[in-house]
Order: C-alpha cells, then sequence, then structure tokens
C-alpha cells in the first residue's frame, strides 16, 4: 500500500478514533472489554498501514540470468512473474540477463509521474566492459521526435489519443545510441543492421514495460567469460535544484540539459542541474 492520497486520509481517520476513545477513557482499566477491542483493532490497523505504507528499499543484483527465449516485444511474461531487482529513487523493477552472444535488459515502472518522465526523456542502459562505474555502451529508448510531439500538443481533443502515454509512444522513430563499437553516436533506426532492438508497451496493469538487447560485439570487440561489467540503469532525466529562490522545476520539467531529445518545461530563476545519477551494479559474464 503507498502513500496515496486515501492511504493517507484512512490513516488519519484511524488515530483521531484512538485519540478520541483515550480522552474519553483516561484509563485502560476502566474500558469496557468491547473499548478495549476498538482500541486493539484500531492499533493493530495503524500499525499495519504504516508498516505497509515504508518505501521499499533497493534490490541489485549480484548474478546474472542466462536466459535464451527473450523476444524484444515489450511483453515480460519470458522473465517471469516479475522483475527481481528494485530502484527505489524512480520506482523502477528491473531485470538483466545474457545469453552466449547478447545483453537483455527489462524494465518496469508503474507511477504515472514516473511514466511519463520515461516517456519523454527514455529509459536509460548503460553497459562498461571494462567494469568501471563510468560511460560505456549506452543506449536510450524511447527518444520521442520533437515536431512529432509539438504536433500531437496541438491536435484538437477529439484528435488526441485518449492515453495520452501510447500518442507520446506513436512519435518515436528511432533509438538513441552511444560508445558502441561500429556505430556513429546518435538516432539509430528502429529496424537497424546492429543487432540492436527496443520495446516498450503498456501491459494490462497498466505499468510501462521497456526490453533491449544489445550484442556483445557493440560492447567491446572482444567479451570473455568471466569478464566483470559495470551497469547503470535509470529512467534518464535532470535533477534541478533550485538555488536562492525561483520557482521549482516538477519532474516534467527535466531534461533538455546536453541532451538533443530534452524535454523543456518551466525553467527556475536560479538554478544547479546534474545528471540522474541511476543505480550502478557489476556482474560478470556467465557461459553455458
Amino acid at each position: 500500500m503507498n502513500n496515496d492520497p486515501v492511504n493517507i486520509f484512512f490513516m488519519l481517520q484511524l488515530n483521531q478514533v484512538v485519540i478520541g476513545l483515550s480522552k474519553d477513557f483516561n484509563d485502560v482499566k476502566q474500558m469496557t472489554p468491547y473499548c478495549k477491542h476498538i482500541v486493539f483493532f484500531v492499533s493493530v490497523m495503524l500499525s499495519f498501514l504504516v508498516g505497509s505504507a515504508q518505501k521499499r528499499k533497493s534490490i541489485s543484483p549480484d548474478v546474472m540470468s542466462f536466459k535464451t527465449n527473450i523476444q524484444i516485444d515489450g511483453n515480460l511474461s519470458e522473465w517471469g512473474d516479475s522483475l527481481r531487482y528494485f530502484f527505489d529513487k524512480q520506482d523502477l523493477q528491473y531485470e538483466i540477463a545474457q545469453d552466449n552472444g547478447h545483453i537483455y535488459i527489462a524494465m518496469r515502472v508503474k507511477d504515472g509521474s514516473w511514466q511519463m518522465q520515461a516517456l519523454h526523456q527514455g529509459f536509460n542502459f548503460v553497459i562498461n566492459a571494462e567494469g568501471k562505474k563510468k560511460d560505456g555502451a549506452t543506449i536510450v529508448f524511447p527518444v520521442p521526435d520533437r515536431e512529432s510531439l509539438r504536433a500531437l500538443a496541438r491536435k484538437d481533443e477529439e484528435e488526441k489519443n485518449a492515453d495520452i502515454r501510447r500518442g507520446v509512444l506513436g512519435t518515436v522513430r528511432g533509438i538513441y545510441v552511444k560508445g558502441m563499437t561500429d556505430v556513429v553516436d546518435g538516432l539509430i533506426s528502429l529496424e537497424n543492421n546492429y543487432g540492436i532492438k527496443t520495446a516498450v508497451t503498456i501491459d494490462s496493469s497498466d505499468a510501462v514495460c521497456y526490453e533491449a538487447v544489445i550484442p556483445f560485439e557493440r560492447i567491446s570487440p572482444s567479451l570473455f567469460t568471466s569478464q566483470t561489467l559495470a551497469f547503470n540503469i535509470k529512467i534518464n532525466g535532470i535533477i534541478m535544484k533550485t538555488v536562492g529562490g525561483g520557482r521549482s522545476m516538477n519532474r516534467y520539467g527535466y531534461g533538455g540539459f546536453g541532451n538533443p531529445y530534452g524535454y523543456y518545461g518551466s525553467q527556475p530563476t536560479r538554478r544547479e542541474a546534474h545528471q540522474e545519477p541511476g543505480v550502478w551494479f557489476l556482474l560478470p559474464l556467465i557461459k553455458k
């Protein structure tokens, strides 16, 4: 259970009940058995709600999965019932896997505002072949076409897709790559000859799901069994910090800081900015 307004309201109401009962009965010994049962029930409910509302902690992988049946179509059924790892800062579930020639990544985000940032800024996946927590082979997807987004915004309400997320996905024209072997940095076609594939869909639970695959040869001319790679995953964006006044920037104002696909929002009058660092983890390659 999360900290949405309904849950918070319910918790406040329960708390008011406890306070009211406490005022009516100065000593627990004076309560009737019925009142004692009410107080006990309310206390249990409060403990449950507080415990379940606490933020889920991050879980990072310590071993690479080996999978041979992954289709890059945004359908995460091949990954099992749930993705095992979690980046708490962005409410992002993920899983990473390999076969004997490819690295696979899957991500899922359920929170609506993080979904919108992911669709406008892209899921960001980095692989450093030297096992160092720094730039390496990078893939960013989706990357909406800016002109198509503007055209979408100008449409009459009846012409727009009822689900704005699907409208944004309809503007995607390519995959942004950087640091790949034998691939020029920039946008590449969705249907390319480099073996790089990506997909984003909205599943039946209303979560935004992402999949991508990168061949070993695009990461490094030679990768070997037991070689440790460094990985970074995140929802792409810029973190803005207001300095000395000005308007704070909401999540949709992220982006546009040195990125050709940035999504611009309202700007604070004075600001400091840095890229979202994401989460790093190290995993050795395996062979089967």
